[in-house]
């Protein structure tokens, strides 16, 4: 198949040099002068044409509005430094004109190996407990930690941010800033590795990934007098050390394997993440970690509580439980934690110091998730849960799950707990499970910042609130509610005058097992769903879809002939994915099925047992993939104009054991790069290489899996 000939980039020209530059150092609110653009186009010069430096000078200057602050850049001596790497120079240029902090937190940066996903939040935790930052008037210490990485991200140390699904967000540094941080720490950090190492008295943080590294360079570590960070980057399930450096300067340790027993030792511990560990509780010498700031547990499956006596810990600002599927129950009196911001996990029991109550005077920030709800007792203990009160909570799960004892009959409705549940305006992300009332509380439809809602086994429930009203709105997922027949039944047409938006900013829909679901809306009014552009319904039966113009992106599973149908009026599909179901009998699809998809680019059709034809028209020009899988009955392909579909690069065909043929226009697809043929025992013996009568027809396609 062989390779392809490497091709080098060359550098951005000057003038788009110039452009970028100007973009980082002006913005679009700032005005450009004249005087400052003169100067900026000379600094632009020792650019070289690589966007990194642009960027990175632009970023420095946009907080300078003075000539003389610009010269200053310009005339730098830092330009003339002799370096192997002729671009540090400039790196540290703008390294050199951070603050004391930003650098001591930047440099640190230096843990992480290279080409890395770093987790905002985590690396302002570890700036925490290294005590490169602290509070100051009016601001937490959290706020600075946000204040310096937004800087960083400002003057492009930080690039490639991301939010995840889960609303985390996410970055990368460059690897020649990277280069710059090593350049800075030098032996002071140190990510091992089996070849070599380099520690010295002087190194005060690590980063490893395997734990049998530290075994690997046991005498090395006898060398370390102040280490302060022991960082594991990388988790293996089943590995241990017989060997695990325990030092009492200790201030952040990550780690899968360690003997619990010895943390009593780590007195100075600000930030511990246990990982991948088999146990059932933490030991008592958690008790010792009098400083312990920040506490991570994750992924220990077989944890079922948390030892009873941790209000001890009484500098505990953040407590995340990830992955702890298990867990039952917390400690108790956890409102006692006064520091307390994060707490990811508060489950419910009837017992004193275990019940909403708790909440109250805990200033939470982050994301909360509240299970056991069905022990919530009384509506006073939920009133002084408080959430009202806690503005910084971003992100907000409620579940009435996690309840292992036996419930008395409740004195209240959980309609009425939840009506006194209700969260700050400022919240960005709501999920409600196992929610067994027939309505939701008006709250629900008014709030304004409102950017992610999922309502997940709410059986009982009839109808929601107007949830078209959202002006934040933008990912919205609904599954598992029996009973449902629309995602907003809202019938104010504003008749009282002024246009009506539905749903003005949903992004993505999601629909999941919402067996009586007849429409999207009751009333179809005004303007509807103008940025939707990702919509997936799994297994609704009963829903009608009515034209959704904008929707790019489809996936529909357990289809009716009702929603393939209304498929041809989305007409700008990019991408779809149709799936069929066991006990599915459609045989074929519509006629005229694909002709208005004039942008469809990705095409998958799968688990469709039944069917034995496709619409005999044409696909999409500008179709790019096509996959048809699991359809056993499936005999022929269409033959019309495959001649036309110039930007096909990959087909897929698996476990078609009817299909008797490719189309002969395949012999024309010169754009085809990969062709996949598995589970097709008529194609594999028509189409092999050497022996199949029609492999001269595909010989031409660079790559071909017949298997």
């Amino acid at each position: 198949m062989g390779t392809r000939q490497a091709h080098h980039l060359p550098g951005l020209s000057e003038n788009e040099c110039w452009l970028l530059f100007k973009q980082y150092a002006f913005g679009h609110e700032r005005e450009e002068r004249e005087q400052l653009s003169a100067i900026g186009k000379d600094i632009v010069k020792k650019c070289g044409g690589l966007p990194l430096i642009a960027q990175a000078l632009g970023g420095l200057m946009r907080s300078r509005r003075e000539e003389n602050e610009w010269h200053e850049i310009k005339d730098s001596e830092l330009w003339i430094l002799s370096d192997d790497n002729s671009i540090l120079p400039a790196l540290r240029l703008s390294y050199f004109h951070l603050t004391p902090t930003s650098k001591q937190c930047f440099a640190f940066c230096a843990i992480f190996p290279k080409g890395i996903e770093i987790m905002k939040e985590d690396l302002i935790h570890l700036w925490m407990a290294n005590g490169f930052i602290s509070s100051r008037v009016n601001l937490e210490v959290e706020d600075v930690g946000n204040m310096i990485w937004n800087e960083l991200c400002q003057k492009s140390f930080f690039q490639d941010i991301k939010i995840d699904y889960k609303g985390d967000i996410y970055f990368k540094m460059h690897d020649l800033i990277h280069d710059l941080a090593q350049s800075i720490m030098a032996s002071e950090c140190i990510i091992l590795n089996n070849t070599s190492t380099n520690l010295s008295k002087n190194t005060h943080h690590i980063g490893f990934g395997s734990a049998t590294l530290l075994s690997f360079h046991k005498d090395a570590f006898e060398k370390v007098e102040s280490l302060r960070t022991l960082y594991q980057l990388e988790f293996y399930n089943f590995e241990d050390s017989n060997y695990f450096p325990i030092n009492r300067s200790l201030r952040i340790l990550r780690t899968s394997t360690c003997k619990l027993s010895s943390l009593k030792s780590l007195i100075h511990l600000r930030y511990l993440e246990l990982n991948d560990f088999t146990i059932e509780t933490l030991p008592d010498s958690i008790y010792c970690l009098r400083k312990l700031e920040i506490l991570k547990l994750k992924n220990i499956g077989n944890l079922r509580c948390l030892p009873k006596d941790m209000i001890r810990l009484q500098s505990l600002r953040h407590l995340v439980i990830e992955g702890c599927h298990s867990l039952s129950h917390m400690f108790p009196y956890i409102g006692k934690l006064c520091c307390l911001r994060t707490l990811s996990v508060y489950i419910v029991r009837l017992e004193r110091g275990h019940t909403l109550a708790e909440l109250q005077h805990l200033n939470l920030a982050g994301k909360l998730k509240i299970e056991g709800l069905k022990d919530a007792g009384n509506l006073s203990g939920a009133w002084k849960a408080n959430l009202m009160g806690k503005k910084d909570l971003q992100e907000l799960h409620l579940s009435w799950s996690n309840s292992d004892q036996f419930n008395e009959t409740p004195t209240t409705s959980v309609e009425q707990v939840l009506e006194v549940l209700q969260p700050h305006s400022n919240l960005k992300r709501l999920e409600i499970h196992l929610y067994d009332g027939f309505y939701f509380p008006s709250w629900l439809g008014i709030l304004n910042n409102l950017v992610v809602l999922k309502l997940v086994s709410c059986d009982n429930c009839v109808r929601l609130p107007p949830l078209g009203k959202l002006p934040s709105l933008k990912k919205l997922y609904l599954q598992y509610m029996d009973n449902l027949q629309y995602i907003d039944d809202d019938d104010d047409d504003c008749n009282g005058g002024g246009e009506v938006f539905v749903f003005p900013y949903l992004e993505e829909l999601f629909l999941d097992k919402l067996p009586n679901l007849e429409k999207l809306l009751k009333v179809e009014r005004g303007k509807m769903f103008l940025c939707l552009s990702n919509l997936t319904i799994f297994h609704c039966p009963k829903l009608e879809l009515s034209c959704i113009p904008y929707v790019k992106h489809l996936a529909a599973y357990g289809l009716t002939n009702a929603l393939l149908q209304s498929i041809s009026s989305f007409y700008r599909l990019t991408k779809l994915h149709l799936r069929g179901d066991v006990g599915m009998t459609i045989t074929s699809f519509p006629k005229e099925m694909f002709k208005n998809l004039t942008y469809l680019q990705n095409l998958t059709i799968t688990d469709f047992q039944k069917l034995k034809e496709l619409p005999n028209e044409p696909f999409n020009p500008a179709l790019e993939r096509l996959g048809i899988v699991y359809c056993s009955e499936l005999e022929s392909l269409p033959d019309q104009n495959w001649e036309d579909l110039r930007s096909l690069r990959t087909m897929d065909i698996g476990y078609c054991e009817r299909l008797r043929s490719l189309p002969e226009g395949i012999l024309h697809l010169t754009s085809l790069e990969v062709l996949s043929i598995h589970g097709c025992p008529i194609l594999k013996e028509r189409y092999m290489k050497g022996t199949g009568e029609d492999w001269d027809k595909i010989a031409h396609i660079p790559k071909v899996y017949i298997h």
